[in-house]
């Protein structure tokens, strides 16, 4: 019997031949070819040159098989792109959920700070002024601030970052090590006017060169002066805002100084509210998706609002286009004792929106904006009850004492609502992510209250009365404002153009910001760019107003640096260009009225509105490069930025100040001594 398995393994190795009859085959021990007799010249050749024909049922199999082939890679075609289509339109595909209820989602472990910071003023204000030594280091760990995980950037090991509390005159001197693995980074001390300071300011191109990834080291030493108020410390570099880098800073004024001042008032405990937007993907991610020549311009929005580092974001609302980590989480409660009077210091920490607070059985009496600047709440609103108080925009702050004039309700809970504002969510399919917070009453007394049970909200209701923040103003002045001596023009917008392959971007006076290798302040004005955008304001201290025209259709908050400034005059156009051109008929009052130089409110952050202007007044006398910026950080980090050069030289800039050595001598010195990429530190 022949060796069949022996034929096949013939078969599968011997090489196929056209032209070779498939049937015929030659088995081990069999002559060779070469042993056919020579004169059977047809046998002895090879391959032979007969071949079987393929029978009729190969010939019908074929024909089928060329027939249907084109139809089924067709037929598959088509089902790949419902496929695909199904899921990013957030179709119905089977596919694990990622949402899913709250009842069959496991809890999510987050090791945020409570949702309260308490604040010690009676560690600070009876005491002198000193340096404020601190050591940071900086890493990046995946947490679920609102129960989504994803990387945070902690300050070691914490998020938001610690809260400094100092005293006016204080030196702070923050050592930071920077342990991210591929980001360069800085830190800005928002508010801050950082005299003789303008390279401990922060922004990187403009005033310092970035702390190295991997171990660089710098030490920032940030003087307070004279300062007293609500500020804050935020990345200036990357996307980091975006990604938790950010932390309180609260200076109290000493009590010896503060006998006089209009902002002493009678409270019993000080609490700090860090609340802001947040998104469930990286900075990085979301500028790329503003970026992307579809977006048309239009800002992504945030999922979730955070107090603290705490909120909570609806697993329900994850798309399948987008997955995320979610997990159901509760929201923080808060614990206040509703006997006491709070001074309740809030800051919206947010890259995008405006947000208000309402509580709706308390009492809220406004004190101070920004970084301790006094106001003046109009009489109809100060005679009135007031229970909420907004918009703060990105960058803002507001200072307010909080408290329940009503002793029946001491004993039962309430809720603290978080409005965000929607300007920036017109025309998304998303709203806004607006929260209700519950306010858990814990009274100091001894006796036990009976508390009345609070109806969860999820909005404010209909008898909110609100403190708007548009129509306040600032304390009198003994003289009216001093006329200016420079006048200054701008326009800023995001603009999409075919020269930047429609990618938006952001721009003041036909200006992309774009940063250079070496920081303005260690050059001479001869090395900067077509990019910067950087007006002189002269030798001498000299009065500047700045009109910021914006021709956007929604609002952008505008911090300058290292000042704070007067807002004369400000409008909301009616969808045209309302702006105001001080140049073009200086005796024609702006469109929105004539100034305001007895009264105006002071400020370092300001809300620009869409189609508008606002009109800034301040002295410059601060020597340095102050960057002034759109505060939402995909304009700003598109390009709207800009600087004034205060003092300093014409041509030379600020070079041959003590600013601008120290500024060039780290960038010289920074990578000399470079870390180990896994150097161990604490926090890792």
């Amino acid at each position: 019997m022949p060796d069949d398995t022996s034929d096949q393994g013939e078969r599968l190795l011997r090489p196929e031949v056209p032209g070779v009859d498939h049937v015929h085959q030659w088995k081990e021990g069999e002559e060779s070819q070469g042993s056919v007799d020579d004169n059977d010249e047809e046998q002895a050749q090879w391959p032979p040159a007969s071949r079987r024909p393929p029978s009729r049922w190969q010939r019908l199999y074929g024909s089928i098989r060329r027939l249907f082939s084109p139809v089924v890679t067709i037929i598959m075609a088509i089902a790949v792109v419902m496929a695909l289509f199904l899921l990013l339109t957030n179709g119905t595909l089977p596919m694990p959920t990622l949402g899913g209820s709250s009842s069959d989602i496991p809890k999510a472990h987050v090791t945020q700070k409570g949702p309260i910071i308490v604040l010690h003023p009676e560690d600070h204000i009876h005491r002198e002024a000193q340096k404020i030594h601190l050591s940071w280091n900086i890493t990046k760990g995946r947490i679920a601030p609102d129960g989504v995980f994803r990387d945070v950037i902690l300050i070691n090991g914490e998020f938001p970052g610690p809260t400094i509390e100092a005293r006016t005159g204080d030196m702070l001197v923050v050592t930071v090590t920077n342990y991210l693995e591929d980001e360069g980074l800085s830190l800005h001390w928002h508010g801050l006017h950082m005299r003789s300071a303008n390279h401990m300011d922060g922004p990187v191109g403009v005033n310092q060169c970035a702390i190295p990834a991997n171990g660089g080291k710098f030490v920032y030493e940030v003087p307070t002066n004279d300062q007293a108020g609500t500020f804050w410390y935020h990345s200036h570099s990357e996307m980091q805002r975006a990604d938790g880098l950010y932390g309180g800073l609260v200076i109290h004024k000493p009590a010896a100084e503060d006998v006089t001042n209009k902002d002493t008032v009678a409270v019993d405990q000080e609490i700090l509210l860090l609340i802001g937007d947040w998104y469930q993907f990286s900075g990085k991610t979301i500028f790329a998706v503003f970026e992307d020549p579809t977006s048309n311009g239009n800002e992504p929005v945030p999922g979730s609002v955070l107090i603290n580092g705490r909120g909570k974001f609806e697993c329900s609302k994850a798309t399948k286009a987008d997955p995320v980590d979610c997990h159901a989480v509760d929201l923080p409660k808060l614990t206040l004792d509703k006997s006491l009077r709070y001074r309740v210091r809030v800051v919206n920490v947010g890259v995008l929106t405006g947000i208000s607070t309402t509580i709706p059985d308390a009492h809220i009496e406004m004190l101070t904006v920004d970084g301790g600047l006094s106001v003046v709440v109009p009489d109809d609103i100060k005679n009135q009850v007031s229970n909420s108080i907004g918009v703060v925009y990105p960058a803002q702050r507001v200072d307010y004492i909080l408290s329940w004039p009503d002793a029946s309700t001491v004993g039962d809970d309430t809720q603290l609502f978080i409005t965000v504002d929607g300007e920036y969510y017109v025309g998304n399919w998303q709203n806004p992510p607006s929260q209700t917070f519950d306010i858990v009453a814990a009274s100091s007394s001894p006796k036990t209250l009976v508390k009345k049970p609070v109806k969860r909200a999820s909005s404010p209701p209909p008898s909110t009365k609100a403190i708007d923040l548009r129509n306040i103003h600032g304390t009198a002045l003994a003289t009216p404002l001093p006329e200016p001596d420079k006048l200054y023009m701008i326009f800023a917008v995001v603009e999409i153009l075919s020269h930047n392959r429609f990618i938006p971007k952001g721009y003041i006076n036909h200006t992309m910001w774009i940063p250079q290798d070496l920081p303005l302040l260690s050059l001479d004005r001869s090395a900067w760019d077509s990019h910067q955008l950087v007006p002189w304001t002269g030798p001498e201290p000299v009065w500047v107003e700045l009109t910021i025209n914006n021709i956007d259709t929604q609002g952008h908050p505008f911090h300058l640096h290292g000042f704070d400034f007067y807002v004369v005059g400000s409008h909301e156009g009616l969808g045209g260009w309302d702006y105001y051109n001080p140049f073009f008929v200086p005796w024609k009052p702006p469109r929105g009225g004539l100034m305001n130089t007895i009264n105006p409110i002071k400020r370092d952050t300001v809300y620009v509105p869409p189609y508008g202007y606002v009109i800034l007044r301040f002295r410059a006398d601060n020597e340095g490069i102050w960057v002034l910026h759109c505060h939402i950080l995909w304009h700003q980090a598109s390009g709207m930025n800009m600087a004034f050069q205060v003092l300093g030289h014409n041509e030379h800039g600020l070079g041959g100040t003590p600013q601008s050595f120290r500024a060039a001598e780290y960038c010289r010195t920074r990578n000399d001594k470079p870390k180990q990429k896994h150097e161990k530190h604490p926090h890792v």
